[in-house]
């Protein structure tokens, strides 16, 4: 990690917020152009979708720019207090970083009866009017007036009404391959809630490392943690800071999934407690990134009892209704050895009071009613996965590998990244339906978009911001249901990387390639 990188993810909470708000003002002055010209542009619809990311379902500007002062965005705040009050805390870093103007005071905001993330801000002389389903919706909005507002205190006139399209938009990052700290992960909580994303997925273990405190199970910290990919210390949260961010997390509308990957990639757990093994032989830590060569031996008490208190403390801890118990790529299994695990994992995730995800491996299992499955693979039916979501009563997340694993290259000249699943470029990124790709699926079982990234090539938080930006701006639109418009899309990622850059991150661009 670059000085300038370690520097980044040092910083504290409030400070990155403030600082999120005001790059977001810093830049609007670039974006407060661009709704000017398309207003005027007689052949250009009234629209700034192209400046907000991801773009709402509806804007109408006036093409008009008000005052819009610290003591009018302050009200706001004050109007939010009451009913929600992480939306408040935004619009007050807000107005923190606006000048005093003559702006009105007038500011209101209610909550009405649309959907909970639902929201409509209006903008007019006689003031700013906030009307949301719920708080999440009221935080959402008070991100689009952010992105409306430029240095000089002015915001455009007019409506933006929104609403999303899935109810789960999820962002999942791997940190057993290579660890990344409380930091880094509130630094990609502030990016992806940014975008509107409601779901961090932690994918906390895996055959390099283990990165979860278990007290009763102390050498999954004191030794399963102690290594990475590229042969570094690796690293573990406690549980006081897994539970602090999901906290910071909760103040943006975020929810944490823990996932503890089992039956499979479980080569970490073994090194520390090998009598969990089919064999109880010793393990070595592995910093290859080959897989499917682990698992815990499924039928011995020792094992059971092991996986038992993991889950049990997992979910004790964790603030959301649910837990992830992985499932993929457990390939020294037969079927029937598989689905008779996986249906006593998912027995042990109900006693728990937590409902259950796993990858969409676990179909050939007999899950609780109501878990979800998390598609990334198209090898195989998914016609087959489609009759057990029914029979089953389960749930779909989209998280096809061949679109939505930032794990990817950009493209072919790029060193970091893998390509297992092909290149992914921006457009790429953007131009996907999950209908489509989970064909044989019903699409009312689909609840949710889920991007993901594997770390074994990027052991720098740089490296990780390189990756994600700006595609992870491309699967919020998908995930945030946007309307489809590529090249308006291509404009607001031009406008988001100088965002993104004046935060300090490490951003791609077209011709970039990072680690050469």
């Amino acid at each position: 990690m670059t000085s300038s990188e370690s520097t980044q993810v040092r910083r504290g909470a409030k400070r990155r917020t403030v600082a999120l708000v005001a790059a977001i003002v810093a830049i609007a002055l670039a974006t407060g152009f661009l709704i000017v010209r398309s207003l005027r542009d007689d052949s250009a619809p009234a629209s700034v979708a192209h400046t907000l990311l991801p773009a709402p379902q509806t804007a109408e500007l006036t093409g008009e720019r008000l005052p819009a002062g610290a003591s009018q965005v302050g009200a706001l705040a004050d109007a939010l207090r009451s009913w929600a009050p992480n939306a408040a805390r935004l619009a007050d870093e807000l107005a923190a970083t606006l000048p005093d103007g003559p702006a009105s005071t007038a500011a209101a905001a209610t909550q009405d009866a649309t959907g909970p993330e639902d929201y409509t801000l209006t903008v007019g002389t006689d003031g700013l009017t906030l009307a949301a389903g719920g708080p999440a919706g009221a935080y959402w909005a008070v991100t689009a007036l952010a992105q409306m507002i430029d240095p000089a205190g002015t915001v455009a006139a007019g409506r933006v009404v929104d609403s999303p399209r899935y109810r789960v938009r999820s962002v999942m990052i791997d940190v057993a391959r290579h660890f990344h700290g409380p930091e880094q992960l509130r630094d990609l909580v502030d990016l992806a809630t940014e975008l509107r994303f409601n779901e961090l997925h932690l994918h906390l273990t895996d055959d390099q490392g283990w990165r979860l405190e278990i007290p009763d199970r102390p050498r999954l910290a004191e030794v399963a943690s102690r290594n990475d990919v590229s042969g570094g210390e690796g690293g573990y949260l406690t549980l006081a800071e897994y539970e602090d961010l999901q906290d910071y997390a909760a103040a943006r509308h975020m929810t944490v999934v823990p996932e503890i990957d089992l039956p499979g990639h479980t080569n970490a757990l073994l090194v520390a407690y090998p009598e969990a093994s089919p064999d109880g032989l010793p393990r070595e830590h592995y910093r290859g990134i080959d897989v499917g060569f682990s698992s815990v031996d499924l039928t011995s008490e020792a094992s059971w009892d092991l996986v038992t208190d993991i889950v049990e403390t997992v979910a004790e801890h964790t603030r959301g209704d649910r837990i992830h118990l992985g499932g993929d790529e457990a390939h020294t299994l037969s079927r029937e050895e598989y689905a008779t695990y996986v249906t006593r994992l998912g027995a042990l995730a109900a006693s728990t009071g937590k409902a259950l995800t796993m990858w969409q491996d676990a179909y050939v299992a007999d899950l609780p009613a109501g878990s979800r499955l998390q598609f990334w693979t198209h090898d195989g039916s998914t016609s087959a996965i489609g009759e057990r979501v029914e029979e089953l009563d389960l749930e779909v997340v989209a998280s096809p590998a061949r679109k939505a694993y930032l794990d990817m290259k950009h493209d072919d000249r790029q060193v970091l990244g893998l390509r297992w699943a092909g290149t992914i470029d921006l457009r790429t990124a953007y131009d996907w339906s999950p209908e489509k790709e989970l064909e044989g699926i019903d699409p009312a079982r689909i609840v949710g978009v889920e991007t993901c990234l594997f770390t074994e090539t990027l052991p720098t938080w740089g490296d990780v911001t390189y990756q994600l930006l700006p595609r992870l701006a491309a699967e919020a639109s998908v995930a945030w249901g946007s309307p489809r418009d590529l090249d308006a899309f291509l404009a607001a990622a031009d406008v988001a990387r100088d965002r993104w850059e004046a935060r300090g991150y490490v951003v791609h661009r077209e011709g970039d390639v990072r680690g050469r």
